[in-house]
């Protein structure tokens, strides 16, 4: 399954629903909406048709509810850089290291994918005894920062995130 976790502060300007995926395998995605960015936390399939499938359902809904820039995060199940993610240009990916099986991480299956207007100051893997009892997965964590937009986002929206388990 997929979590978002969001500070107290930001709760009245969220606005999350459920994003049902195609493919052999029940899959889903959560998506938040806040003002000038849009975040989905995804967990995509294990076949790799399946998973262009819902990269592709996930790319044509945030066009259409979308409200700015975007940030897609979770278990991409892709260990291929090259192939399988071609639904996300131009969005930049970022793979921010080995992730699974947590407890002795060899493939980078679990990603960001950032558009336009997002810089990646920084990402990495949490890896540490608690985390490897957790999951299957290490957690990953990004540091992004944007620009306030014109249309000046609300008042108290920052552009950094930079609260990760890391720091």
């Amino acid at each position: 399954g997929q979590t978002i976790l969001l500070r107290p502060d930001l709760r009245d300007k969220a606005q999350i629903r459920r994003l049902p995926l195609p493919g052999i395998e029940p899959r889903g995605a959560l998506v938040l909406r806040l003002p000038g960015l849009t975040v989905v936390a995804l967990h995509l399939g294990l076949i790799r048709s399946s998973r262009r499938a819902q990269l592709s359902r996930i790319i044509a809904q945030t066009r259409r509810i979308g409200n700015g820039r975007l940030v897609l995060t979770g278990d991409f199940n892709e260990w291929h850089d090259s192939r399988g993610l071609e639904a996300l240009q131009p969005l930049q990916v970022i793979a921010p290291g080995p992730s699974w099986p947590a407890p002795f991480p060899r493939l980078r299956y679990d990603r960001f994918a950032v558009s336009r207007g997002i810089e990646v100051l920084g990402s990495g893997v949490w890896d540490n005894e608690f985390a490897r009892q957790a999951s299957d997965h290490l957690p990953v964590w990004a540091d992004i920062a944007f620009e306030p937009r014109s249309a000046a986002p609300e008042a108290g929206i920052s552009g950094r995130i930079a609260d990760y388990p890391g720091e």
